[in-house]
């Protein structure tokens, strides 16, 4: 019969499958009743029990008596050298013998054997908390600890696997390779090229390169070439409906508040183009007057803009710019100023600038008297009412878009 004892760092006896039929029982703790583990012989009845056993009996505190003649055991037992070298000597199959180990070998050998014990469960060096078979451990380490260092096998970088492996890293990834999601396009890109490659992509949606002028057909970025070729007649007819148009555009704007706005306040009038496709410019209002018209003039300047179709656009700037402080009783008696835009003009106001920029101000300091802003009755015109003005301006550009980027094939 296979005898099972303990061996429990927490007390108790010793547990091991042993290999000839049941130990001796002089080798039996008579508190456990397993084999003794650091045996201890009691002086009053010369019984076997293991120290964690007695020690455990002794914390109790219930009286220090010895459990089978129930005699006080104060100061009287003492190590048995002679048994636990008998109990050191039983023999003993390795406690992964379920898992498939066919060691055989004394209680004295165990430790040795279990330190390299290929089935032993020993803890993940990486300190993840699991336990994995020596054998496995290598695997464990390289393959499956979600602590284990891995490498992105798209851009390379090191972290730990959990991280490596994680949407929040993919999605950042710039190698990782995309499926391009035009319809018909079968390319995977890397991530960080998806932008670069969409504005070339045969299979891209893309406006009429015409657009600007009135086409509004889209299709397919490979069939752009097809579609001009047909469309020739169409595109300079829509192009000749929009050049008279494109020569001069107006814009009107009401100045509201114009009271608080006096106090020092510039005012800038929302942006517009000079056409569609053109030049991005506002109108700069100084209501109580700049430099030589300060405090008696109204102030009225250009400034150009950073806008999106000046990489097709020739510079610096040049055109008429007429701003008109508008009667509101009728249509006539406009106040009127004509901005030239030409080479006397300097580069700070003409130059092109980016977005979120724009040039400095060209126009005039002395726009309008102060004194002209009220009702005339003699000419039945009155430009200042219900604390506005209102101006427009009109815009004739004689710079031209770049001819090898904007022309026909």
């Amino acid at each position: 019969m296979v005898t099972m004892a303990t061996c429990d760092d927490s007390g108790g006896g010793y547990d091991f499958k042993f290999v000839d039929s049941d130990p001796p029982d002089e080798y039996q703790c008579h508190i456990c009743t397993l084999v003794a583990q650091d045996p201890q012989q009691v002086t009053c009845c010369s019984n076997i029990y293991c120290k964690s056993c007695l020690d455990t009996l002794k914390e109790k505190g219930q009286g220090f008596i010895c459990p089978t003649c129930r005699s006080s055991l104060e100061g009287k037992y003492f190590k048995d050298g002679r048994v636990e070298r008998g109990i050191k000597s039983l023999e003993i199959y390795c406690t992964n013998t379920d898992s498939g180990c066919q060691w055989m070998g004394t209680i004295k050998d165990i430790d040795t054997h279990l330190n390299s014990c290929t089935y032993q469960l020993v803890p993940c060096t990486n300190e993840c908390g699991e336990k994995i078979r020596r054998s496995a451990l290598e695997i464990h380490l390289t393959d499956n600890c979600p602590k284990r260092i891995a490498q992105c096998q798209y851009c390379k970088k090191e972290g730990l696997w959990k991280l490596i492996a994680s949407e929040s890293h993919l999605d950042e990834c710039p190698d990782l390779p995309i499926q391009c999601s035009n319809e018909g396009c079968n390319e995977k890109i890397p991530q960080r090229s998806l932008a670069s490659h969409n504005e070339t992509c045969p299979k891209a949606i893309i406006s009429c390169e015409y657009n600007t002028v009135g086409c509004k057909i889209t299709m397919k970025r490979e069939e752009q070439d097809k579609h001009n070729e047909e469309s020739i007649k169409h595109h300079l007819d829509i192009a000749m409906k929009k050049i008279d148009a494109l020569q001069l555009t107006n814009h009107v704007f009401k100045l509201s508040e114009y009271a608080e706005k006096k106090e020092d306040e510039d005012w800038y009038s929302p942006e517009f183009h000079t056409s569609p496709g053109g030049y991005k410019m506002h109108l700069n209002v100084v209501a109580n007057g700049d430099d030589d018209g300060e405090s008696t003039h109204v102030s009225c300047y250009i400034c150009l803009m950073g806008g999106e179709y000046d990489d097709t656009l020739e510079w610096p700037f040049q055109g008429e710019v007429t701003i008109e402080l508008l009667n509101q009783l009728e249509d006539k008696n406009h106040w009127k100023n004509i901005v030239l835009f030409d080479e006397s003009v300097p580069d700070e106001s003409k130059k092109r600038v980016f977005k979120g920029d724009n040039t400095l101000g060209w126009g005039t300091d002395q726009f309008i008297p102060h004194s002209a802003l009220e009702y005339d009755a003699m000419n039945n015109c009155q430009y200042f009412k219900d604390d506005s003005l209102y101006f427009r301006v009109s815009v004739k550009v004689t710079s031209k878009k770049k001819p090898w980027l904007t022309s026909a094939k």
